[in-house]
């Protein structure tokens, strides 16, 4: 509803000052979908990446800046190689969740504007064929991708763990 050219959020805004509303959803289909996405998974990701923050010893972090590490140094030499498992967890979760993206396509641009994924192509292709077998084939192409990418990932994090 923030999106709404007639009764969102960002339209009333726009209205106060004198502008007219945007029709995100047809003027900016991808930018629109990547945003209703981020905003359902970006919490979970957060609340990841700041619980493995979070177990960082801090002393690392004091020592560091007490020998003069500027914070960028810290940042990348402490922050981000502690980080390294829960950003490839991260990455490897959000990629299979974004792999099953149709709901929000569908209620939004129904495929339109470029906005087609592989799950909403699968749909599509049934209801013009009318042939759920080739649904079922695609299904297993969908599943056999989301397998080869959580392998992919996986040998990351296990070299991760074995370090």
């Amino acid at each position: 509803m923030f999106m709404d050219p007639t009764n969102g959020f960002f339209a009333h805004i726009l209205k106060a000052f004198g502008g007219t509303p945007i029709e995100f959803l047809s003027q900016y289909s991808l930018l629109s979908i990547v945003v209703i996405v981020s905003w359902q998974w970006l919490p979970f990701a957060t609340l990841i990446l700041l619980t493995a923050t979070q177990s960082l010893d801090s002393e690392q972090l004091e020592a560091a800046e007490m020998d003069g590490a500027p914070w960028i140094s810290r940042f990348f030499y402490i922050m981000l190689p502690h980080l390294g498992r829960a950003i490839t967890v991260v990455i490897l979760i959000q990629t299979i969740f974004l792999l099953a993206i149709f709901a929000e396509i569908f209620v939004t641009t129904q495929g339109a504007f470029g906005t087609k994924t592989l799950t909403y192509l699968i749909y599509q292709r049934v209801l013009e064929s009318q042939n759920v077998g080739l649904g079922s084939a695609g299904g297993v192409y969908a599943i056999i991708l989301a397998n080869i990418v959580a392998m992919f990932l996986m040998r990351i994090v296990g070299k991760n763990l074995d370090s």
